[in-house]
């Protein structure tokens, strides 16, 4: 959708209005529209049993969430346990009937797989807003939004498409700005989402750019221009801030700091009636971004290795320059054969000293140093619940690593980066809590504190996160390639492959369309944290 203007972006007021008119008319509707319905009885307690509903067809009618966090509860009640939550534009199958109104300003709906959604303020019964609203994640590739950093201070983050007189509040240095992206186009190389990957999430070869890959241009090359245009076109002006719904639509334009990442689901260009005009991102909260003014944010596309068939041990190269050895007697001589940083080599197990210095073993028969490695051992001795089919990770504070287990058998073994302050109190200190957790949430993205990044920036919708306990995660990080680092502030950060991988693996499993889900009393993948 292409905005006539006069001038260079146009928001008029009344354009504003209409558009809040319209999506607070959508939650009236919604709000109206449930009908007589079931209901709960007078003094029905919220925490009994959940009501037998059928499951919803998935083919049925759907429900369509305005704003990020609207919950699924586990009855048809707003004092219900908390099952998950969507997104702002998730678009979930519900039941024909609604299910009462209790603490809900329009009905209860059941939604597919499980649980109850109020259809009231933030989420509506028209399903075709879906197109104007942020675009779903892709859960299918590694980073499952395109990500972008700001590339000056003050990058605005917009409510609305803004008019004239906003940009130039907004962006004094905007003509000096555009003259300096002509100038630098930038070329980029490879991103996450270029590696393919098999059906369990595992890296299935190296990464590939083709024609088709996200955002590369006619010319077979990607730039930070490119990158921010979606395959099939540019997609329509969303009605409103999301935030409108409840919200301020006077709140002024967010100001992101330089190198702030945000995660954009689809842009569309605003100008004058030609289509000549300037691109915004919309992000999954609703806020439009300019993308001239963010860098490519590519995500690694380093990832760890898949030990279900070698079995361990395995080494990883954490210095630069490190070379393969051949041992003779009583000698060692270094061969011309490099390994990169962080390389992943299995080994057979064995080693030797020579001249006071240890040297592992490479299955492919070589030997390397072991002062140039960080390796994950066989473990002598399990937990106790290492047992059967249970998935449990195993994180190691001291050594960077993680390993993947199916009860006693090691499956996927990566680098992490953990808390900057490693084996100190994490009470007091930058340190990952140790012990044994369970994972209690998993979310698609989330917002970071800023403390793990040491209040450098800010990080929006962090990909695949593993809540353990509050003030504590398991996250993909698009934003850095620091991994075998101690650098976070509580939380384990993982390459986005790698994050990607072991999110789908481990449980509860999040159901189609949901934003995040909650673990039941007792369950959850076990993480065990140790030294």
């Amino acid at each position: 959708m292409v905005i006539a203007t006069p001038t260079l972006f146009t928001a008029p007021a009344q354009r504003r209005c209409a558009g809040a008119l319209l999506l607070l008319a959508l939650a009236g509707a919604s709000c109206r529209s449930g009908g007589a319905g079931v209901g709960l009885a007078k003094g029905e307690r919220s925490d009994e049993a959940p009501p037998d509903v059928p499951v919803p067809s998935a083919d049925g009618p759907k429900l369509v969430a305005l704003r990020a966090g609207v919950p699924v509860r586990a009855r048809p009640a707003a004092d219900a346990r908390p099952l998950g939550e969507l997104a702002a534009g998730a678009r979930i199958a519900r039941s024909q009937e609604s299910y009462g109104k209790a603490g809900c300003p329009g009905s209860w709906y059941a939604v597919r797989p499980r649980g109850f959604v109020c259809a009231g303020e933030g989420v509506t019964l028209r399903a075709e807003v879906a197109d104007l609203l942020p675009a779903p994640p892709d859960l299918g590739r590694p980073l499952p939004y395109r990500y972008g950093r700001a590339r000056t201070p003050g990058t605005p983050a917009y409510r609305w498409v803004p008019s004239a007189g906003e940009v130039r509040d907004a962006e004094p240095d905007l003509s000096r700005h555009l003259a300096k992206i002509e100038r630098d186009p930038g070329a980029l190389g490879a991103a996450a989402n270029d590696v393919p990957l098999d059906a369990r999430g595992v890296a299935a070869g190296p990464p590939v750019l083709l024609p088709a890959g996200d955002g590369i241009g006619a010319d077979g090359k990607r730039s930070d221009a490119s990158y921010f245009v979606f395959a099939g076109g540019e997609g329509a002006a969303p009605l409103v801030a999301l935030t409108a719904l409840g919200g301020d639509l006077g709140t002024k334009t967010a100001a992101l700091r330089k190198g702030s990442g945000v995660a954009i689901t689809r842009t569309f260009t605003a100008g004058d009636a030609g289509g000549a005009g300037r691109r915004f991102g919309v992000t999954p909260d609703g806020r439009l971004v300019p993308t001239d003014r963010l860098q490519a944010a590519l995500g690694s596309t380093w990832h760890g290795i898949d030990v279900e068939k070698l079995g361990l041990p395995v080494a990883f190269v954490h210095k630069y320059e490190v070379h393969g050895w051949r041992l003779g007697r009583g000698e060692a001589t270094e061969t011309d054969e490099e390994l990169e940083r962080h390389a992943a080599v299995p080994l057979t197990g064995r080693f030797r000293t020579v001249n006071g210095l240890r040297f592992e073993e490479a299955r492919e028969g070589y030997w390397l140093r072991a002062q140039d490695l960080v390796v994950v051992i066989r473990r002598s001795k399990l937990p106790e619940f290492a047992k059967g089919s249970q998935r449990w990770l195993d994180v190691s504070v001291a050594t960077q690593t993680l390993t993947a287990y199916e009860g006693s058998k090691p499956v996927y073994a990566t680098l992490i980066s953990t808390g900057r302050d490693q084996l100190q109190d994490p009470a007091t200190t930058a340190s990952t809590a140790r012990g044994v957790f369970r994972v209690r949430r998993k979310l698609v993205t989330r917002d970071l504190d800023p403390r793990e990044v040491q209040e450098g920036f800010d990080v929006a919708d962090a990909p695949w996160v593993m809540e353990l306990e509050p003030g504590l995660a398991i996250t993909g990080a698009y934003w850095t390639d620091a991994v075998g680092e101690a650098r976070t502030f509580h939380n384990v950060a993982l390459a986005p492959i790698d994050a990607r991988r072991l999110w789908t693996w481990s449980e509860p499993e999040l159901p189609e369309g949901w934003h995040a889900v909650t673990s039941a009393e007792g369950e959850g993948t076990i993480v065990n944290v140790r030294p």
